[in-house]
């Protein structure tokens, strides 16, 4: 009698899995930006995760598209949250045009912070991704060193996901290597020491 139960759950549960089909395709995005070796030990550079508009900051790639039209794709996500990456790319950008070396977490060693805001995240007229930051460095004590905002547009191949994140790509490109003119033009007597 006890195996009579166990039959039939054996031969109904199969039947009640359903595997979702959508599922199946979804697509991981991260920002493209070259690896490179610090040339130089200092300025040593904490960046730590971007902030975002809370409109993007999700795990899916949302598209804010003219008119207020807000697109969130499923079936594309980040592979981490979006303000890391955005930050991750800037300070491997910063890494390979100024050379320095940058962290995430807070070292011990004398260190500046960069601070990224980032104003605009989205799609313009006539299929464009922009992407506005403003960004400043900073002494551990809070007191800026230098910043600036730095606007750009891309465009897009086509209004879909992956266009909008290559797009975006390049637009950090251009804002990380407007970052290490404003790092690479400060003296070394601005740099910080214990």
């Amino acid at each position: 009698m006890k195996t009579l139960p166990w039959l039939l759950a054996v031969l109904v549960l199969p039947g009640c899995i359903v595997f979702d089909k959508k599922s199946e395709a979804v697509s991981f995005h991260r920002f493209e930006a070259a690896e490179g070796a610090p040339t130089k030990a200092q300025p040593l550079i904490r960046v730590p995760r971007a902030t975002l508009p809370a409109s993007v900051r999700r795990p899916a790639v949302v598209l804010l598209a003219p008119g207020s039209q807000v697109l969130i794709d499923d079936a594309h996500r980040w592979t981490a949250s979006l303000d890391r990456l955005v930050a991750e790319t800037i300070a491997r950008h910063l890494t390979r045009e100024a050379g320095c070396p940058t962290v995430v977490e807070t070292p011990d060693a004398p260190h500046f912070t960069l601070i990224l805001e980032c104003d605009r995240f989205e799609i313009v007229n006539e299929r464009r991704a922009a992407l506005t930051i403003r960004y400043r460095l900073e002494r551990a004590d809070g007191s800026a060193v230098a910043g600036g905002t730095s606007a750009c547009v891309e465009p897009m191949a086509d209004l879909a996901a992956p266009a909008f994140v290559a797009a975006q790509s390049r637009n950090l490109t251009k804002v990380g290597r407007a970052i290490s003119e404003t790092v690479r033009a400060l003296p070394a007597s601005q740099f910080p020491s214990r």
